[in-house]
C-alpha cells in the first residue's frame, strides 16, 4: 500500500515513517527521495494560486530531475522510454525520453 503524509503529521515525523518503509527496496538515498518527493507533492496539492502552483511545481520537477522515483521500479515516467543513460548533476541517471504517443 502506498505511504502518504498524514493529515497530523509534519515532514520530520511523515519522512521518518516512510524511510523505515522504502529503505526495505531502495537504498537510503533513493528512499529519502521518493519520501521527499511525497512529501512536496502533498504540500503543493494544498496551493490555491494557480500562479504560485505552477511556480512550485517547476522548483519540485527542478528538486527533483534525474532522480527515479518511481516506485514500481520502471525507470521512467508513464508514456516514457528509457533510451540509455546520462549524466546530471555529475549523476548517472535514466535518459528517459517522451511522451510515446499511442498510435
Amino acid at each position: 500500500m502506498p505511504i502518504k503524509p498524514g493529515k497530523t503529521e509534519n515532514e520530520q515525523e511523515f519522512i521518518s515513517r516512510c524511510m523505515s518503509e522504502e529503505t526495505q527496496t531502495y537504498p537510503n538515498d533513493q528512499a529519502y527521495a521518493i519520501c521527499k518527493s511525497k512529501w512536496d507533492r502533498q504540500e503543493m496539492s494544498k496551493i490555491k494560486d494557480t500562479s504560485a502552483k505552477v511556480m512550485a511545481r517547476v522548483a519540485y520537477d527542478t528538486k527533483f530531475r534525474g532522480i527515479n522515483l518511481q516506485e514500481d521500479g520502471g525507470p521512467c515516467w508513464d508514456n516514457y522510454i528509457q533510451i540509455g543513460t546520462k549524466i546530471v548533476d555529475g549523476r548517472e541517471v535514466p535518459d528517459c525520453r517522451g511522451p510515446i504517443e499511442e498510435k
